[in-house]
């Protein structure tokens, strides 16, 4: 077994110590141009592996229904993106609690396209909130866009580490039988370290210390999302755009659930 986690390690871990090493040096220059450009390819891509996966074929009122999200925030600037966030955090608070009490849905799935669109669109709208609307004292927005982003992260890293070790309790089987309670204590853990070292290092508030970990289930929730897309499609990866990591929907579920939670969290009590 350690044999074969070091080898899965290894697969992994280029592939990660580039898109973090990219992450953090993007976030770096600070270039507003340059993060939103990112943003909205990272989008497409993300539109464009969902209808890849969808069998179901693209009509005139789901270009009607993607064009209208586009040009909403358009006309309407911070105020839709906020109701926006909070219609697809409510979406996450939702799932989350059909999740736990196992109840499914017809809906959930990659054949829904205004799903995939909306949970996509709420995604971008919580980064682009945080990149053009929000303000932090005593903190650089673009800094805690790279921790909201490097916790999700870590919480993988965690899970996967642990889980692989020692994990013998499936949080939840039907979904996901590999996945288990002891690789989510390991998530949590990883992070809180994480969290601790630079909140002892006075490089961000306890109110935002609060709202990471608030919002830090819903990383596993995003996982646990995917999870059942792919486990109804019978594929065990969205796509192979990232060496060792799958598609971008693999790479990027946990942060489509976290962001725009967290964005909201911050919005209340901040």
């Amino acid at each position: 077994m350690v044999k074969e986690l070091y080898k899965n390690i290894m697969q992994r871990l280029p592939a990660a110590l580039i898109l973090v090493i990219c992450l953090f040096g993007i976030l770096y220059l600070q270039n507003i141009i340059l993060i939103l450009s990112i943003i909205f390819a990272v989008g497409l891509l993300l539109i464009k592996e969902w209808l890849m996966l969808s069998e179901s074929k693209i009509d005139f009122k789901q270009i009607i229904f993607f064009v209208t999200l586009i040009m909403l925030p358009i006309f309407f600037g911070a105020s839709f993106l906020e109701l926006s966030i909070g219609i697809t955090s409510l979406f996450w608070f939702a799932y989350s609690i059909c999740l736990i009490l196992k109840i499914t849905s017809s809906y959930i799935s990659f054949q829904n396209n205004y799903l995939g669109a909306f949970l996509v669109m709420g995604f971008l709208y919580g980064l682009i909130y945080l990149i053009l609307f929000s303000e932090f004292i005593g903190i650089n927005k673009y800094f805690l866009l790279f921790v909201i982003l490097f916790n999700t992260i870590l919480a993988d890293v965690g899970a996967y580490i642990v889980g692989s070790s020692i994990g013998k309790t499936p949080l939840f089987k039907e979904i996901s039988p590999n996945k288990t309670i002891e690789g989510f204590v390991g998530g949590v853990g990883f992070v809180l370290i994480f969290l601790s070292v630079i909140y002892f290092y006075n490089f961000i508030q306890l109110d935002l210390i609060i709202a990471a970990l608030l919002s830090l289930p819903f990383a596993f929730i995003g996982d646990y999302f995917e999870s059942q897309l792919k486990r109804d499609k019978s594929i065990k990866d969205s796509g192979s755009l990232i060496p060792g990591h799958g598609g971008i929907w693999d790479r990027l579920d946990s942060h489509i659930a976290v962001v725009p939670i967290f964005m909201l969290i911050t919005n209340l009590i901040i």
